[in-house]
Order: structure tokens, then C-alpha cells, then sequence
């Protein structure tokens, strides 16, 4: 196992035993994780959270830019 593995793992355990991330789930093909994040990441780590916020506004700034034309949307007739 290399350093970068191990102190992966070291971080999400850490981030995990802190509640400021929760596993959601599992991708059924590769068996990867799902995380969701909560209140608590701010606090615990700051500049994982701050980054992820930037790539979040990232991606919606970028999917506004597209417009409603780039998504799938399920339409409901009432």
C-alpha cells in the first residue's frame, strides 16, 4: 500500500468517527463509496469543505451557463 492510499483512509475514518461526513451508499458496478457531507466538515476541515464548495459552485455555474436544455427533466402533465 502506498502513503497516499493510507492516509486516505486515515482522513475519511477520521472524518467519519467526527460526523462530518456519512456514508451513503455504494456504487453497484466499481463498489466504490458514496459520501454525503454535513454541518460538521466546516469545523472539522475547513479547507476540504471550502474546496468542495468551490467545485460545487463551479459545477452550477457551469450547468446555468448550459441552461435547462442540458438536463433531463421528468415532465409531469396535471
Amino acid at each position: 500500500m502506498d502513503k497516499s492510499y493510507i492516509k486516505t483512509e486515515a482522513m475519511l475514518e477520521h472524518l467519519l468517527l467526527q460526523n462530518a461526513i456519512q456514508i451513503e451508499g455504494f456504487d453497484p458496478l466499481t463498489g466504490e463509496t458514496h459520501y454525503s457531507i454535513t454541518d460538521k466538515l466546516k469545523d472539522v476541515a475547513p479547507d476540504i469543505y471550502y474546496e468542495m464548495k468551490a467545485e460545487f459552485e463551479d459545477h452550477m455555474f457551469e450547468m446555468i451557463k448550459r441552461g435547462p436544455e442540458s438536463m433531463q427533466w421528468r415532465v409531469r402533465l396535471h
